[in-house]
């Protein structure tokens, strides 16, 4: 089992994640190799690369919808293969781009929200006053109230993704996943749920966050850790300053680029002059 020590005290803790020796196999293909990694609680991570290179299947590991080859996966104290991974799922809030058209698109947004204390995308069950107000705690908090009663298929896409947020969290989990949360949105859009989900993390500082991307200009300036993977396995982890440089992305992306701070906030940039190298055939060996 995996401590890390708190800060300032001499409190040990259990971190969020602890991965040792991980790797996942299928037939002859290793998706994932020699995972060692460790996220304490509370912190703000981004998990970012390049499509293919084990983002999702890292998740899923996590999530216990995928179990390793090799290695120890300890999640919120409890050790995959030795802890009720049901009763686990309840305390992590997963939210992804497959859910934004699975809900019941004629329920409203208050109700959306409501679903998420039954686990279910339909209503079925009935719902309590008490739990009517915690939805409309959240709406409010993913800035909402005004479509409190207007159905979910008429929602924009942005507004779906805010509403699949607050949905997320009415059961308090201690562990939030956003899968590549932005995706598909304007710049508008995007903006307005990044800044939903620093508003989420400022109302709840206890809560360990993961955001999937492949984006750096959607991290948090309040990013603790950042994570970098490709062709399954980790090519950097540490803090946002030490892991995301030019050199460190261009190895990532297989791209040159250039990377720079402003505002709390990274931004990438690829010159004209790398497209060449984007498209010629590779040597003949």
């Amino acid at each position: 089992m995996c401590y890390t020590a708190r800060m300032n005290t001499r409190e040990v803790q259990q971190p969020a994640i602890c991965m040792q020796n991980v790797s996942v196999r299928r037939g002859p293909v290793t998706i994932l190799k020699d995972i060692d990694w460790t996220l304490p609680r509370g912190a703000n991570c981004a998990l970012l690369g390049p499509n293919g290179s084990g983002k999702t299947t890292l998740m899923r590991v996590i999530t216990g919808f995928m179990w390793p080859t090799t290695g120890t996966v300890d999640v919120l104290g409890g050790r995959l293969g030795r802890t009720d991974v049901r009763m686990l799922r309840r305390r992590v809030a997963v939210v992804d781009p497959s859910e934004l058209y699975s809900v019941d698109g004629d329920l409203t947004a208050l109700q959306v929200i409501c679903t998420g204390f039954f686990g279910t995308l339909y209503l079925y069950d009935a719902v309590t006053e008490e739990q009517t107000a915690h939805a409309e705690q959240l709406l409010r908090a993913v800035g909402l109230s005004h479509r409190r009663d207007q159905r979910y298929e008429v929602l924009s896409t942005g507004e779906k993704r805010r509403c699949l947020l607050a949905r997320a969290l009415v059961h308090l989990p201690e562990l939030l996943i956003l899968d590549e949360p932005t995706a598909g949105l304007d710049v508008t859009g995007r903006e307005r749920v990044l800044a939903t989900i620093e508003t989420l993390r400022r109302l709840h500082p206890e809560l360990t966050v993961i955001m999937v991307t492949h984006h750096v200009e959607e991290l948090s300036p309040r990013t603790d850790q950042v994570v970098l993977i490709r062709s399954g396995r980790l090519a950097a982890v540490g803090r946002p300053d030490a892991v995301i440089t030019p050199e460190r992305l261009t190895e990532v992306f297989g791209c040159k680029v250039f990377v720079q701070k402003r505002s709390g906030r990274w931004w990438l940039e690829v010159l004209p002059e790398a497209w060449l190298d984007l498209v010629e055939d590779p040597p003949e060996s």
